[in-house]
């Protein structure tokens, strides 16, 4: 740490960024101050004081965060996941991209080397510290997410646009690795899943259209020789992400304090 209160360096002013630069500068309590905020497109922080906006992200060692979090896409890892964990720790809340097994190895190796920390948020998934501790006793693990189509992004599928869908309708059903370059802003709840327990390849993703929803439906299933797990979170849509998203990356920025190096999730 480069001081008594954690430096935040804040990538992306979306609907989750600017909500948790909102409660990092209002609420003292917290611990935490705002080392810099990044935006691809400067007229979303005009609005902020000048000397909070970076505008190169290549500049952001010049703040000294003692962590940089991620709010916005996951090509933000690709491009700079390794520069961050050369200087300091990193929080991505598009886990999507660790669905690149070589990104994902040379993400931890990098933390590995320097002594910084990878840490995966949980997304929201309730449960995920029970997937994780019985991660050498699960035959299989699932996760079924239920969403509008108006709130599912089809812009990186090759074939699907979302148009036509009348009824419920089964987009996508196979190994998480699979669905997370398709469905890159959906499904980081899946990406956590797999990080945080039985890998990428084994977990099974399913993601279902439903019509006339205004709720993200998820529900996380667990078997094993020692216990069947049932988890289900309801949650009220905003965009592209359930409302709990908000709660759950405030709560993972906060949490981000514990001793050690590699990959952690909070």
């Amino acid at each position: 740490m480069t001081g008594s209160r954690p430096r935040i360096g804040i990538v992306g002013f979306g609907l989750i960024g600017s909500y948790v630069y909102e409660q990092i500068s209002s609420r003292p309590e917290l611990g935490l101050d705002v080392a810099f905020v990044h935006n691809r497109s400067p007229e979303k922080v005009a609005h902020l004081p000048r000397d909070m906006v970076l505008d190169d992200l290549g500049d952001f060692a010049g703040r000294e965060p003692d962590l940089v979090v991620e709010l916005a896409h996951a090509s933000v890892t690709v491009a700079h996941g390794a520069a961050f964990l050369r200087h300091t720790d990193y929080m991505p809340l598009s886990l999507t991209a660790l669905a690149d097994a070589e990104l994902e190895r040379e993400l931890a190796d990098t933390a590995e080397a320097s002594g910084t920390r990878l840490y995966v948020p949980h997304g929201a998934v309730v449960g995920l510290e029970a997937i994780g501790e019985g991660r050498d006793q699960w035959d299989e693990v699932t996760m079924v997410m239920r969403k509008s189509p108006s709130s599912i992004d089809f812009g990186e599928h090759p074939t699907l646009t979302g148009e036509g869908i009348t009824g419920d309708t089964v987009i996508y059903d196979g190994p998480t690795r699979g669905i997370c370059p398709l469905f890159p802003r959906n499904v980081n709840s899946h990406a956590a899943l797999a990080l945080g327990g039985i890998g990428f390849d084994r977990t099974r993703s399913v993601l279902v259209a439903v019509t006339d929803s205004g709720t993200s439906d998820i529900e996380i299933t667990a078997r094993g020789e020692a216990a069947d797990l049932t988890i289900r979170r309801v949650s009220p849509m905003k965009g592209v992400s359930g409302m709990f998203t908000l709660i759950s990356a405030l709560g993972s920025v906060v949490r981000a304090k514990s001793p050690g190096t590699g990959l952690q999730i909070c």
